[in-house]
Formats: structure tokens, sequence, C-alpha cells
């Protein structure tokens, strides 16, 4: 009985720790490595909110969430999905008047496509031979990344929404060295 009482008591309080960090998904842990949600669960913002879901891995030396005072070789790998239905207006569709509202990453949203966005950002004391390959400062992005961090890769795919068909794929920085 003391056993079954003890395993009630251990069981509440591990579902009361569960309940308590699901509930607060902005909160990463500080030995946390990778974030997967809503774009403005990151970077605290967003054109239209839970329309854009990123995936970001980071390395143990990167300080986040834009990497200031981070080391030379410090790095994050980010994976945008957003949909749209007119790939043309802001950057593949990322515009506050074609972004379609996502809400449930479970089900895909009526759209016309599907817009994957994958970059790799490091910190580079030594750039020459990644701006050889195309890199180029991150802060050209438009967050406000350190003058010392740069885009040493980025691929844009763009996808039929309905069929899943790859449509076309740009590569604006290949993988650098």
């Amino acid at each position: 009985m003391r056993r079954m009482l003890v395993f009630l008591i251990l069981g509440f309080l591990l579902g009361m720790f569960v309940q308590y960090t699901t509930a607060v998904p902005k909160e990463m842990p500080s030995k946390a490595r990778i974030y997967v949600g809503w774009e403005e669960g990151y970077f605290e913002s967003t054109l239209v909110p839970e329309s854009t879901w990123l995936v970001v891995k980071w390395s143990k030396d990167w300080n986040l969430p834009f990497g200031f005072n981070s080391p030379e070789g410090a790095w994050m790998a980010i994976h945008f999905t957003w949909y749209t239905n007119n790939i043309n207006k802001g950057f593949f569709g990322y515009d506050e008047d074609s972004l379609v509202y996502w809400g449930d990453p479970n089900i895909v949203p009526k759209a016309k496509y599907r817009v994957e966005e994958y970059a790799k950002i490091m910190i580079l004391e030594e750039t020459e031979k990644y701006e050889e390959k195309g890199a180029f400062k991150a802060s050209d992005l438009g967050y406000p990344f350190p003058e010392n961090a740069y885009v040493v890769h980025y691929t844009v795919e763009v996808y039929n929404a309905t069929t899943n068909s790859l449509l076309c794929e740009y590569t604006f920085v290949p993988l650098s060295p």
C-alpha cells in the first residue's frame, strides 16, 4: 500500500511537471538545442500568427536567438515551412497578404503552394572561402544577426500543396566548405 501511494505521488508530480513544461513553449531550457514550433515562438514576432512552422537547431556554443557573442564556428540551422496561394508576392509568398493561416501543424491548410526554406548561419572570422561560394551576411535576411554571422547555405523549395510534387528549387548558397 505504501509503495502504491509513493508511485501515485510521483506520478502526480511528474504529471504536473509535464503540464508545466508543455504550457510554456516560448521558454526553452538552457540545454535545449532544438526548437520546433511556430515562427512567433522563436522570433517573438511574425507576419501572420500560426502561418510559418520552424525547426531550428543550433550548436552548443550558439547564443540564442541570433548568435551575438558566439565564438567562430558556432552555427544555427533553420527550416521554415509556410503555405501560400501566391508565390509571386513577397519572398515566395511570404507576405502578409498571401500567407495562409495554418493553425494546426498536423493538418495541411487549403493552399496552392507549400514553401520550404533551409538556411545555415555560421559565425565566421575568415569569410573569403565562404563568400567565394556565395555566402552573405545573415543580417541581410532582415533579422538582427551580428556582423560576423554569415549565411553559408540557403535553399528554397516550392511544392504543389495538393500533390506534394516539387515545382522548383532554388539554391542561393550551396553547401559551403
